[in-house]
């Protein structure tokens, strides 16, 4: 919503244990309050960081971000958006799309909206064919049930193995019990490979929800 509340968010996302590296980008000028010269770069380092943060494998994680990147900024790997501030018609979808790749094991993207952004999305919505529309998202209770369904066929795999408390066993227990899984989902090349083919759907339908408790259920 400001430059003030991203610099604030920035030093309260700092103090939280484990928290992965976090960068804000934002426009500014020498003349800013001194806390803000941190946050502001020269067009080489905002390639830079750009570079960064387009690598999955890079330590910086989360973008804190008030102006330019969301519109224009492409970044495939990029799963989740936490929104709180207002956004309307193309700037709206143009934001949605940065997390909305295809992307190796991502199927899609996440939008975490704190503010009540529904309205100005279907709006912004109605300006589009219905394929992009169905393009653009999936509703949320399809994508778990999706999840459910995923996560039924790669438990039977194991069937008549009990692993229902399987974080209790003792070191010895559990790779028995990891043991005879191995043997189910490896008995031959067909069973291996459906078993493969299952963990792949089971992993992409998990990315679209996995913030949701139903998803996180043990």
């Amino acid at each position: 919503m400001s430059r003030h509340i991203c610099v604030k968010f920035y030093k309260y996302l700092r103090e939280l244990p484990g928290c992965p590296e976090v960068a804000v980008v934002m426009t500014g000028s020498a003349s800013d309050p001194e806390d803000y010269h941190p946050h502001i770069r020269s067009k080489a380092k905002q390639e830079e960081l750009k570079k960064r943060f387009r690598d999955p494998d890079d330590p910086l994680k989360l973008v804190i971000v008030r102006d330019m990147w969301l519109t224009g900024f492409d970044n495939p790997c990029l799963h989740t958006m936490y929104v709180d501030k207002p956004m309307k018609g193309h700037n709206l979808m143009q934001a949605i799309a940065r997390v909305n790749r295809v992307f190796k094991d991502k199927p899609g993207g996440l939008i975490v909206d704190y503010i009540g952004i529904a309205d100005d999305l279907k709006k912004a919505l109605a300006c589009y064919t219905e394929k992009d529309r169905n393009e653009a998202m999936i509703p949320l209770d399809q994508a778990i049930a999706v999840l459910r369904e995923k996560y039924d066929i790669t438990c039977a795999f194991f069937h008549g193995i009990d692993y229902q408390g399987w974080r209790r066993l003792a070191p010895a227990e559990l790779t028995r019990l990891l043991q005879r899984a191995h043997n189910a989902v490896v008995a031959d090349d067909e069973t291996k490979s459906r078993f493969l083919k299952a963990c792949t759907e089971l992993t992409k339908a998990f990315a679209l929800v996995s913030p949701h408790p139903e998803a996180c259920r043990s």
